[in-house]
C-alpha cells in the first residue's frame, strides 16, 4: 500500500526580518480573503434572485451586500495602507 504525500511550500519562509515577515502575512490574507469575497458577492446575488420580490428577504440582502462591500474595503484599504507604509520606509531608508 502505497500513501500520498501531498508538499506545501511555507509562504513565509523568506522572511529574514519581523518587516518582511508582516508584509508576507499581510499579502497572504489578502489572498486567501479576496476569494472568500468574490464567493460572497455571488451569494449576496443569490440572494437578490432568489428573494422574488420579498421585502424582508431583499432587505436582508441588502445588508448582506452592504458588509460584504464594508469587508472588502477594509481589508483592501489595509492592504493599501500597509504598502504605502511600506513605500515610505523604504524611502526614508534609502531602500
Amino acid at each position: 500500500m502505497s500513501t500520498l504525500a501531498a508538499v506545501f511550500d511555507n509562504p513565509l519562509a523568506g522572511a529574514p526580518d519581523l518587516y518582511t515577515l508582516l508584509g508576507l502575512i499581510l499579502q497572504s490574507a489578502v489572498y486567501i480573503l479576496f476569494p472568500i469575497i468574490v464567493l460572497m458577492i455571488v451569494y449576496t446575488g443569490f440572494l437578490f434572485v432568489s428573494a422574488q420580490g420579498n421585502a424582508s428577504k431583499l432587505e436582508e440582502a441588502r445588508r448582506a451586500l452592504l458588509w460584504t462591500i464594508i469587508g472588502a474595503l477594509i481589508i483592501l484599504g489595509s492592504w493599501a495602507l500597509a504598502e504605502a507604509i511600506r513605500a515610505t520606509v523604504n524611502n526614508i531608508a534609502g531602500n
